[in-house]
């Protein structure tokens, strides 16, 4: 089942099952596949900038994350829609990539939390190939390095690696633009996914909301309780998306 929020596509999957199925599927493909989690603040930013919305429906599994869309789409729906947090989906895609020894690349990161989330992924799933690159460089909001050097090396440096996975953690739009621009360019992949914040969730950076608020969809008052600075972000996706994604009609 599909549906669209600001003329940006979204897959509504019911089940894990189904979830994991369609990660197999890209795994065992000889092509590069696209995996997006758009949530609200990425579909408010789709909504201005067509441009971005054209990167997003590139996408080979769109999955709606945030309360809000999952929200919006239940209503539309009229039966409860699942919501597909990016950081849980990344998890299931590095135990794929374990149970079948593929590898693993973690693309982008701040103050180490790359290196710390590789750390524990390797802890917590022995085995598993996970190396870390580009971490601490700087990218604009094409998805593009910076330094044109440093973009250059960067491609080289993953090829060198060849992984079947690449979980790209720049935060959106960067994340979805650099995945866009260079799916065709690395041979060995065959996933390649933006992953937001994943890197220090995972690396204990920051801590995720208990399992029961993740139930009642109250995982962004958490975020607010640790972050007070994501006020006007956490009120465009709560109260100022949800109006607007219901009123759309595209």
């Amino acid at each position: 089942m599909t549906s669209s929020i600001f003329g940006v596509e979204l897959d509504l999957l019911d089940s894990e099952g189904q979830l994991l199925s369609e990660l197999g599927r890209m795994l065992d493909d000889e092509h590069p596949h696209r995996v997006f989690t758009p949530n609200p603040e990425i579909l408010l930013l789709a909504r201005s900038d067509h441009a971005y919305a054209s990167v997003l429906n590139t996408a080979d599994l769109a999955l709606p994350d945030g309360t809000g869309v999952a929200l919006v789409e239940s209503i539309r729906a009229r039966k409860r829609v699942r919501r597909w947090p990016g950081v849980e989906i990344g998890a299931d895609l590095l135990r794929l990539a374990a149970t079948r020894g593929e590898a693993v690349v973690l693309l982008g990161g701040t103050d180490g939390a790359a290196q710390r989330a590789a750390h524990r992924w390797r802890s917590g799933l022995p085995g598993l190939r996970i190396e870390v690159v580009g971490s601490g460089l700087a990218f604009g909001r094409d998805g593009r390095a910076v330094d044109p050097g440093a973009e250059a090396e960067l491609v080289e440096q993953i090829r060198s690696l060849a992984p079947a996975v690449v979980l790209v953690g720049l935060g959106a739009p960067k994340q979805e633009r650099w995945i866009a621009d260079h799916a065709g360019l690395l041979p060995s992949v065959r996933v390649l996914m933006g992953v937001g914040g994943a890197f220090d969730m995972w690396g204990g950076t920051l801590r995720r909301a208990p399992r029961w608020m993740h139930a009642v969809g109250l995982e962004w008052l958490w975020r607010l309780a640790l972050e007070p600075a994501r006020l006007p972000r956490i009120a465009r996706a709560t109260l100022v998306f949800p109006v607007l994604a219901l009123a759309d009609r595209t």
